[in-house]
């Protein structure tokens, strides 16, 4: 038999606050108390299967989560910290739309969501993950930072996202945001590594949101000759025509040491650049001296390795 769950929830939202008198609103104070209920609920289906030869287990997960928020004018209040929640498949199984506890978003509403899994049949682990989900409101929200509320659509947009092992050494990880209404996509981000082994990475990745981003982003670290590893990263803009970041760097281990040489580039406003040059001098994974550069290559490199985690365990092998 499937598996399944339901999980409800009743909770009181009270906020009081206390203001001078030279506040915006001309109010001394204010209280708002909200009243909150929710519903989480799923079923997970299994099956069994072959695929390439290799045992699997493939999940169909359909979600439905319901809330409701009354609605309280909160335009009177002040707003110190509330601000819209990125919409993402986190964010629509969440009872408030805003982050920061100044706002409470009322809401009428249910988010149905399916989601298909492949474990690997003998240790459990997931190789892939496909998902599709959407929110459907009984009525147009109506709290917002800046009243009135506007024009906010019944139907959200509508979320898939796709990612996974497809081969041993290539990972995906791909996310489309889909406007019904408008019929176009407001985002799209796609990322491709390739990860033989450990201190082999290669990324590629692209980013788009309509309007206002149009994005490539490429990083590696590889090793180059018996200890000395190279690592980079190029962050292009499409739409403006311009490199927004570059990192190029070399790395050199010891085994007791590791010695980090890294140029790195911003785009601080529309025709500048910043460029800095960086030298970092790791003692036994102990103590560090000079700039955080390691910090700035595991940001700039996912998937990167340090080097005395790697070469203290297998012999360097250079480029074939």
């Amino acid at each position: 038999a499937p598996a399944y769950y339901i999980t409800p929830k009743l909770g009181l939202h009270h906020t009081r606050y206390v203001m001078g008198e030279n506040n915006a609103a001309g109010l001394p104070g204010a209280v708002r108390t909200v009243p909150i209920f929710s519903v989480d609920s799923g079923v997970i289906f299994e099956r069994e299967g072959r695929l390439f030869g290799q045992g699997f287990v493939q999940t169909l997960e359909p979600r439905a989560y319901y809330v409701r928020i009354p609605y309280r004018d909160q335009n009177q209040l002040p707003n110190y910290d509330a601000a819209l929640a990125d919409f993402s498949f986190a964010q629509m199984f969440t009872e408030n739309r805003f982050f920061g506890s100044d706002r409470i978003g009322d809401a009428d509403q249910i988010t149905l969501a399916l989601t298909s899994r492949l474990l690997d049949q003998g240790s459990g682990a997931e190789r892939f993950q496909v998902a599709v989900g959407q929110r459907f409101s009984a009525q147009a929200p109506q709290v917002n930072l800046v009243a009135p509320a506007g024009n906010i659509p019944n139907k959200s947009d509508i979320l898939f996202a796709a990612a996974g092992r497809i081969s041993p050494a290539w990972l995906l990880d791909s996310a489309l945001q889909y406007n019904p209404n408008q019929s176009h996509s407001e985002k799209f981000n796609v990322s491709l590594r390739y990860l033989p082994e450990s201190g082999k990475v290669l990324n590629l990745g692209y980013r788009y949101t309509r309007d206002s981003i149009r994005q490539v982003d490429m990083s590696a670290q590889w090793p180059l000759s018996g200890r000395w590893h190279g690592v980079a990263r190029w962050n292009y803009s499409i739409r403006d025509d311009r490199i927004l970041e570059s990192l190029t760097g070399l790395e050199y281990n010891e085994k007791c040491w590791t010695i980090r040489f890294v140029a790195q580039r911003f785009a601080t406003a529309t025709q500048q650049v910043s460029t800095g040059f960086f030298v970092q001098l790791e003692l036994n994974d102990l103590v560090m001296v000079g700039s955080d550069v390691l910090s700035s290559i595991r940001q700039s490199v996912p998937g990167y390795t340090k080097l005395n985690e790697l070469l203290n365990d297998k012999p360097v092998q250079g480029l074939r």
